[in-house]
């Protein structure tokens, strides 16, 4: 399992970011060791080149005499004698040692410690990058809850002139004075309503901050980190190496530093910081409304007539419109972090081999690619919480639809509507004093894939899209029958307009032509309970896959938030290749041939959470197929 600084410190940026740059500094130390080695190579070898000069000159002064005496009979021209000549080749090999020291003076100048400098400048400024990719997500993280306690401030400026406009009223009754009071009222309403989205925007988008964007950071991090630690051993080994051809006297002495840098691998310090930086860590707490001192005491949406509802279709519309852009664009981006992380992970998993220069520049690839990523995927997040909070607060009774408000100069159905024509039989169905684009079967949820409870943690961690790009992200839309058009009813008017095979045990399967009675209407969750007469049996279906005609008095007020339900995506199973033994309560023992059951795919820790023979847990991704 992969070592994630990211996963296992929460909210430690800051400390991480100290800890690199701290290991990025010693790089200079090191570089400097290196160009004082070099300068003392270079003295010397032009100290020993000095020494060999002057016993070169001595040696030539003396060479005949040495050879043949002062007064020879004949002399030897350029004979010298045998002596001589070994002593020549000790001081010409001599200066060869010299010009020796001095070529490794310039390869310890230019292959290390220049790499040094080179090196230190490039991870300096990789740093400087991933510290204003934090702190970008900080300014947007900090930007969205000013934009919360703003609106806080308007709600209560809100409340005081809506409570003297009718304390005016009060002593002074008149229809001016009424009119005002209604008027003031409207936009209290209207200021309460924004400070609930941001409250609901802002809480998402410290989950998404603590949860995705400053793991994000960290993992970046501590890839740099690495990324230095393996330059590092290169740089070094070729340091080594030039020492080794220089001489073979310190070959063992260079074998054994090799052999203490080979062992350095770039995951050691990372294990050893998480070792001494683990720390309790609770999640700060989320967001609550906070009443006005003089008006609503409660966090519920304030809609008392259709003009407040316009005023939340026009956010709604604008919403939608920024949803679907958003999520155009941060697929493609999602599918490329994917592919970079993926590599990324390949190389991580067998150090031993790792290319440095590789895996820099997939670091660097990533890097460039996930700064918009997180930017528009946190206002993709903003636009989706806005649309939840509307859409699952604004009472039945209200029109919703947005397809006749222009958000931009080309018309664009909003999301809500092309999920009703999508979804719903295409032909109107209002009843009573409804219009088409009445809420009669119930709110739809875009978001009834999600995991978790009212609000999904959100966000796809870079540690984490690695899977990502290949898990779907959509609600799976029902395969419409043939004849369904057709479908036939019970008297009271309820009809079953797709088949649907239920998936939890509180679900009933209904198919077309079933007689269905309600037991209870949808509550804003986007599940109707109904008794399936055919076979006797009563629960949930969902509300986009019957109509219901057959009135029903109990139904309350929608929820602040819809409780997610599980999707009709198939089941995905894989194959237990290797055995594995639990190493803690919260993993599955596997056998050889085991079909474990995908409840969540693997988010890139290198685990997958499944279900074998009945039993839930963790299984390691890499031991099945």
């Amino acid at each position: 399992m992969s070592l994630s600084i990211g996963n296992e410190i929460k909210d430690g940026f800051k400390e991480a970011h100290g800890w690199v740059q701290h290991n990025l500094k010693w790089l200079k130390d090191i570089e400097q060791f290196y160009r004082e080695r070099s300068k003392l190579e270079r003295e010397y070898s032009e100290k020993l080149s000095k020494l060999c000069g002057e016993y070169m000159n001595k040696k030539s002064s003396v060479s005949v005499t040495l050879s043949v005496g002062e007064k020879p009979a004949v002399t030897p021209g350029s004979l010298e004698a045998a002596s001589v000549v070994a002593w020549n080749e000790v001081l010409a090999q001599t200066e060869n040692i010299s010009k020796d020291h001095n070529a490794l003076s310039r390869e310890l100048d230019n292959e290390v410690g220049a790499q040094l400098a080179g090196l230190y400048s490039k991870l300096d400024m990789t740093l400087g990058k991933i510290q204003g990719f934090n702190n970008e997500m900080v300014d947007k993280k900090d930007g969205i809850f000013n934009e919360m306690e703003r609106a806080k401030k308007n709600y209560d400026e809100a409340c005081v002139t809506m409570e003297n406009a009718r304390n005016k009223h009060t002593k002074n009754p008149s229809e001016k004075n009424k009119r005002k009071v209604a008027e003031k009222e409207t936009v209290m309403n209207n200021a309460k309503n924004e400070y609930l989205i941001k409250i609901n925007q802002a809480n998402r988008t410290k989950d998404k901050y603590y949860f995705q964007d400053i793991p994000e950071s960290m993992d970046l991090l501590q890839d740099l980190n690495e990324s230095k630690v393996l330059f590092l051993n290169d740089i070094w080994k070729r340091a080594i190496t030039l020492e080794r051809a220089f001489t073979t006297r310190v070959g063992q002495r260079l074998d054994s530093s090799e052999t203490v840098v080979l062992q350095n691998k770039p995951s050691l310090s990372t294990a050893m910081y998480i070792k001494h930086n683990v720390r309790q860590w609770r999640e700060p707490p989320d967001f609550q409304f906070k009443p006005s001192p003089v008006w609503h005491d409660d966090e519920k949406f304030t809609v008392p007539s259709q003009q407040e509802a316009n005023t939340l279709r026009v956010l709604l519309a604008k919403s939608e419109s920024e949803y679907h852009k958003l999520t155009d664009i941060t697929q493609t981006e999602l599918s490329q972090l994917s592919s970079l992380n993926k590599k990324k992970q390949e190389m991580k998993s067998n150090e031993d081999n790792i290319k440095v220069n590789e895996f820099y520049d997939v670091l660097k690839s990533y890097l460039a690619l996930v700064s918009p990523f997180t930017s528009h995927e946190t206002l993709k997040l903003q636009a989706e919480v806005q649309i939840e909070s509307i859409q699952n607060n604004v009472p039945a009774e209200y029109d919703l639809s947005t397809s006749n408000i222009e958000v931009s100069s080309t018309r664009k159905k909003g999301i809500f509507s092309k999920l009703k024509e999508n979804l719903l039989n295409p032909e109107p169905r209002g009843t009573g004093n409804h219009s088409q684009h009445s809420h009669q079967s119930g709110r739809i949820s875009i978001f009834s894939g999600m995991n978790g409870g009212g609000r999904q943690r959100s966000g796809t961690s870079a540690s984490a899209v690695s899977t990502a790009s290949s898990q779907p992200s959509t609600m799976a839309s029902p395969t419409r029958p043939g004849a369904s058009s057709a479908a036939t009813g019970s008297g009271n008017g309820n009809k079953v307009l797709y088949s649907y095979a239920k998936q939890d045990d509180d679900e009933v399967s209904v198919n077309v032509g079933d007689s269905i009675t309600l037991v209870a209407a949808d509550d804003g969750s986007g599940w109707t309970n109904v008794k399936n007469n055919t076979t006797g049996e009563s629960g949930l279906v969902p509300t986009s896959y019957v109509e219901i005609q057959e009135a029903h008095s109990s139904r309350g007020p929608p929820p602040a938030a819809p409780p997610s339900r599980r999707t009709t995506l198939p089941v995905r199973t894989i194959t237990a290749q290797y055995a594995y033994e639990a190493q803690g309560d919260d993993e599955l023992s596997l056998d050889v041939g085991d079909v474990v059951t995908v409840l969540k795919g693997d988010d890139g820790s290198g685990w997958t959470y499944g279900e074998v023979d009945g039993e839930k847990g963790l299984v390691p991704t890499s031991y099945c197929q």
